[in-house]
């Protein structure tokens, strides 16, 4: 087995001691031959030596894109899987900056997973409900790469197509990174093996979860507000209650176009609903909180989220 770890490299300033940890777990849990195939377009140039220094990582120059949130990941990814298929490895391996493995033997336990009709293994986030292979986790032999060409995104014609809706009335899913590898395996009626969340214990429904006791993901290093499904729900049942603030929510952001950018960073905390700050800052605290645990001992909160038992630390 010759493994491609591919991974976007974004993270804040104050997230070295993950990006640590990250780099530190997938050298420990990998005991096949691997390399790391990353970008590092915005990350911090400070960062940068610490991976050019790493001889398991291989910075991959690529061009910038003015796309951002997932459709910029999604960009990335594409050019580094072909980057690392290119080289030769026999399966490839998604993770996360702020995801990694969580147990020795974790690539060769997802790819004996695999058979003809089983081409992939992934986590699949149901508590997000979201049915899809998720990029947080994922591994896939070059073979089903090199066969099926599959996108992490999709087409425009591909989202407006009847198969696609058919797929949606069919499996829960979000159209975010990984939709076009879900997608793919629907349209072609090939299997694929989930990780779902196996955590015992939990501080929130998917902030600090454990996939298949194999893959640990933090959630959201590496964007700012920490929404996933239940937070937008929320926001959206707070709306449809009140539509004169949803109404005046539209009329303040045409009129924000007319404000300078500046004035409208520092505005935009008061334009938010109460329903959306209220809901960002209880994401907020629970990531907050889950990373303090985890850089605190890993292993600690690996044991907490695995029996529900926590562990004082002297």
């Amino acid at each position: 087995m010759k493994l491609g770890i591919v991974v976007v490299y974004l993270v804040d300033e104050a997230d070295e001691d993950l990006l640590d940890l990250h780099l530190a777990l997938i050298r420990e849990h990998t005991e096949v031959p691997y390399m790391i195939y990353g970008s590092v377009n915005r990350l911090l140039p400070r960062f940068v030596p610490k991976l050019e220094a790493d001889p398991k990582v291989k910075i991959c120059p690529c061009p910038d894109t003015p796309l951002r949130g997932y459709e910029e990941h999604a960009y990335y990814l594409e050019l580094l899987i072909a980057q690392a298929i290119e080289e030769g490895v026999s399966h490839v391996a998604l993770l996360n900056v702020d995801s990694f493995p969580i147990r020795r033997g974790w690539a060769r336990e997802m790819a004996g997973r695999l058979s003809l009709d089983r081409v992939l293994c992934a986590v699949m986030r149901t508590e997000n409900d979201d049915r899809k292979p998720h990029p947080s986790g994922m591994l896939f032999p070059r073979d089903f790469y090199l066969e099926r060409r599959p996108t992490i995104l999709l087409s425009e014609e591909e989202l407006r197509s009847e198969e696609f809706a058919q797929y949606r009335r069919e499996t829960d899913v979000v159209v975010d990174t990984g939709i076009g590898y879900g997608f793919k395996l629907y349209a072609e009626k090939l299997g694929w093996e989930p990780l779902e969340r196996s955590n015992l214990a939990e501080d929130h429904y998917i902030i600090g979860s454990m996939y298949g006791d194999l893959v640990f993901h933090l959630g959201g290093a590496a964007r700012g507000a920490k929404f996933h499904i239940r937070e937008r729900r929320r926001i959206d049942e707070h709306r449809d209650r009140n539509v004169f603030s949803r109404s005046t929510a539209r009329f303040i952001k045409f009129g924000s176009r007319f404000v300078p950018l500046g004035m409208r960073k520092r505005l935009r905390p008061l334009i938010a609903s109460r329903a959306a700050r209220s809901a960002q800052a209880e994401s907020q605290e629970a990531y907050d909180r889950a990373r303090a645990e985890l850089l605190r001992d890993p292993e600690a909160f690996f044991s907490y989220l695995r029996t529900g038992v926590r562990t004082e630390i002297s």
